[in-house]
């Protein structure tokens, strides 16, 4: 049996006013509108992106095809400068083949080439001056090669422009030998005295 009697629970139940269909009707809306309020919001911030990504991408294209054109000049030029350098060789008249295989024997251990090239603008026809460069574990190495060329039958009047110790943990030396290859030098045999 109760020994309380409890009346103001059942005051208040009644007094409590009853849940409006109206609210519960709004909380449902709202839950069905927020979803199509944001994919609005977003619909229109990709609308106005739409232009400046249909310009980027107009961008882009250009730049590509600027790149292809760039790349097939540069391919053309270099083309044309093989064309020009072989023309250039040939047109010396010197058997570039056998001076280097020359050159290749005449070069020491120790002693590593890095560039070999014409001289443009040598005054006589009959003979061509060339820059040889490179490096060597010593500047002995670079004095057994100036002493190779000058008895080499191909490569005459070999001058030492420098030679000087390079930075670095390697501490070569790096050089340069500058050499008149004359024409007449491979119509004829080679003596006794110059060995190949």
């Amino acid at each position: 049996m109760k020994r309380d009697i409890n009346l103001l629970d059942e005051l208040l139940r009644s007094s409590r006013p009853p849940t409006a269909k109206w609210t519960l009707f709004a909380v449902v809306g709202v839950g069905l509108l927020a979803p199509v309020l944001i994919w609005g919001i977003q619909v229109r911030a990709a609308s106005r992106l739409d232009p400046q990504i249909v310009e980027l991408k107009t961008v882009r294209d250009r730049l590509a095809l600027d790149a292809a054109l760039a790349r097939e000049a540069a391919q053309a030029r270099e083309s044309d400068r093989t064309r020009h350098a072989a023309g250039a060789v040939r047109s010396t008249g010197i058997p570039w083949s056998e001076a280097l295989r020359e050159l290749s024997l005449r070069v020491p251990a120790g002693v590593w080439l890095t560039q070999f090239e014409q001289i443009a603008g040598a005054g006589d026809p009959d003979r061509v001056t060339v820059r040889i460069q490179g490096d060597a574990a010593s500047q002995g190495g670079v004095a057994e090669l100036l002493a190779n060329l000058e008895t080499s039958r191909h490569f005459t009047e070999p001058q030492l422009q420098y030679s000087q110790h390079q930075s670095g943990p390697a501490g070569r030396v790096g050089f340069e030998i500058q050499c008149v290859v004359p024409r007449a030098s491979f119509g004829t045999p080679p003596t006794a005295g110059r060995p190949l």
